[in-house]
């Protein structure tokens, strides 16, 4: 029964419930880790963070502005995962975070970039077993797939209005 794959979203009962409770334990810390790895990794991605500007890499981490955004992230992210048996809302929760960074230019190749480093932060800070870091990668995997079909509609409508 736990084996099951949901036809909607691709995973099993097991890899939501690995990915349910593996979330529960994010702290919004880790959120911010999460964020100074990706500008130390991505620098690029810092310029999408206009209310970062001045803030130098070492402070980051006590900054309430990167918290407050972590924050955001966290909640946003919990109305992913507790949406994972709604593949309709869940659809369009997604569609929406997409909208939100494809107006700031944020395309494909960020999420692409960004999800991996996710998954391994959840891996150092929680030592997740394997199980739970590859449920992590198939999430992330059907996210990424809205999110690739949702740009192309956005750039299809942006193409329309040019």
């Amino acid at each position: 029964m736990d084996d099951i794959v949901d036809p909607g979203t691709g995973l099993t009962e097991r890899q939501k419930t690995a990915v349910r409770e593996s979330w529960a334990k994010m702290g919004t810390n880790d959120i911010v880790e999460f964020f100074c790895r990706l500008f130390k990794t991505f620098p690029y991605t810092r310029a999408y963070f206009k209310t970062l500007d001045g803030i130098d890499q070492d402070a980051l981490k006590t900054s309430s502005k990167l918290r407050a955004h972590s924050i955001n992230f966290k909640h946003g992210v919990s109305s992913f995962i507790d949406n994972l048996d709604d593949i309709e809302c869940l659809v369009i929760l997604i569609q929406k975070v997409t909208e939100n960074h494809f107006r700031r230019n944020i395309k494909r190749k960020s999420f692409e970039e960004a999800f991996p480093l996710f998954t391994t932060l959840v891996g150092d800070v929680q030592e997740a077993d394997e199980f739970t870091l590859n449920a992590w990668k198939d999430t992330l995997a059907t996210v990424l797939s809205v999110i690739t079909e949702h740009i192309k509609t956005l750039e299809a409508q942006t193409v329309g209005h040019a």
